[in-house]
């Protein structure tokens, strides 16, 4: 009963995880480093540049604290995906992709912080057009990588719809509300056609109402499998009490 009540533990501890992921983001995206949202496209290459030059130790600091806590992506997906795990049968296909898509979206995640400090270390030195190419980059490796955790979320939908326990795992009004978070990520995919506007990667709807769509999801991840732990510990309980018996 100790390793089971310690591996429940250790699941909340990842929840967690993802909660001081979001906290510490928007300390170093917003607070340090101002880019919440990023410089707007339409700026010219020296504006962008000089952003970098006068920010430059802050967002070096912002970017170390990014490379920290964007690593918390992996642990606070690990209890979603070992009730997928859970609600499959004998052929855990959607684990198998769960843990694809999470280590695909992980590579993401870390190449912005990277990209980013990489670009402030050489800020006066960089040609300013190089600078502009770089922090276009990023934006897009923010919101353009879009359809893997669409992916993810259609995943973790499908495994909700079968899962074979009863009751289910999930209550199904998450399948549903997974699908639509992959449905509505979709406005971040827009931002290659323009530099001005709300499908520009500083814009209302593929910067604001696509990120506000992802991480509400997260947000909503983490309170049901908070639930889900809880329901899990109860159970476990009853069958222990029952054992005892």
């Amino acid at each position: 009963m100790k390793q089971t009540e310690m591996n429940t533990s250790v699941l909340r501890v990842f929840l967690w995880s993802g909660v001081v992921l979001v906290a510490a983001l928007i300390i170093a995206q917003g607070w340090l480093m101002g880019f919440l949202p990023g410089p707007s496209p339409s700026l010219s290459a020296k504006e962008i540049a000089q952003i970098f030059i006068e920010r430059k130790d802050n967002i070096l600091l912002g970017c170390l604290l990014q490379i920290i806590t964007w690593c918390f992506y992996g642990t606070w997906a690990i209890p979603i995906i070992m009730f997928i795990r859970k609600m499959e049968r004998s052929m855990p296909a959607l684990t198998y992709a769960s843990l694809v898509n999470v280590g695909g979206g992980w590579v993401f995640f870390i190449l912005i912080p990277m990209t980013w400090a990489v670009i402030a270390f050489r800020a006066e030195t960089l040609d300013p057009g190089i600078i502009q190419i770089m922090n276009d980059w990023v934006w897009f490796d923010w919101l353009y990588t879009w359809p893997s955790f669409s992916v993810w979320m259609f995943i973790i939908a499908a495994a909700i719809f079968f899962d074979h326990n009863v009751p289910t795992i999930y209550p199904r009004w998450v399948a549903f509300f997974n699908v639509w978070c992959g449905i509505l990520i979709f406005p971040a995919g827009m931002i290659g056609f323009f530099k001005k506007g709300p499908f520009a990667y500083d814009g209302l709807l593929a910067f604001w109402f696509a990120v506000s769509v992802f991480f509400g999801w997260m947000l909503v991840m983490t309170v049901t499998t908070f639930r889900v732990i809880s329901s899990e510990d109860k159970r476990l309980n009853e069958e222990a009490a029952k054992a005892a018996n």
